[in-house]
């Protein structure tokens, strides 16, 4: 064979091989695409209303030596209310031949931390919510949640915590609460509003 040849011969190899990651490449961003798809129609069609995100989407390989997706997502239902419940529930894409893991509960009943305020992580926005009106220190503003039953949250977060303001539209004056992620409530604050 001369050179020409053997070039010729690697050129088509290359190209033969650049083709079939272009298409397993294309298979995959549909198949995750499709993944995607299903999984927020199922829980938008489960729990209409709620907040629905996906957390993480990761590729694995069963036992046969078949790809699927394993997928985790957040529901939360009354979200900016004083009992936000947030659940994460796990898909696999398309099913195995396996029992799905059950939901993983967050936050229900308006608790969190409920053995103790001590060592208490406060994670997620929705458990600073709950922290913000039911831990130690913050009667105040579980007194004006009750005087204000359409008070809505904002939730912030920095380094070291969160910042959970309690508004009612008709209300003079609101609620800043400040918690530190260790579950400590670093302060509570009653704003007047501006009028």
């Amino acid at each position: 064979m001369n050179r020409k040849n053997i070039l010729l011969l690697i050129a088509l190899f290359v190209a033969i091989i650049s083709v079939v990651k272009i298409a397993e490449f294309f298979k995959t961003q549909v198949f995750e695409g499709d993944a995607t798809k299903f999984v927020l129609e199922d829980l938008n069609s489960k729990y209409p209303g709620a907040d629905i995100e996906i957390i993480s989407i990761q590729r694995m390989t069963n036992e046969q030596g078949g790809n699927y997706f394993e997928i985790k997502t957040k529901v939360t239902k009354n979200q900016y209310t004083p009992c936000p419940e947030r659940m994460h529930i796990f898909y696999n894409y398309p099913t195995q031949n396996f029992v799905p893991r059950q939901p993983e509960i967050i936050t229900a009943n308006c608790r969190v931390c409920t053995d103790s305020h001590l060592n208490c992580i406060l994670v997620f926005p929705e458990e600073a919510i709950i922290a913000s009106h039911t831990f130690p220190g913050t009667e105040d503003v579980e007194k004006y949640l009750k005087s204000y039953p359409d008070a809505k949250a904002e939730i912030t977060e920095d380094g070291s915590g969160w910042v959970v303001r309690w508004d009612a539209s008709d209300a003079a004056h609101y609620y800043a609460v400040e918690l530190l992620k260790n579950g400590s409530v670093k302060s509570v604050k009653k704003i007047d509003k501006q009028r």
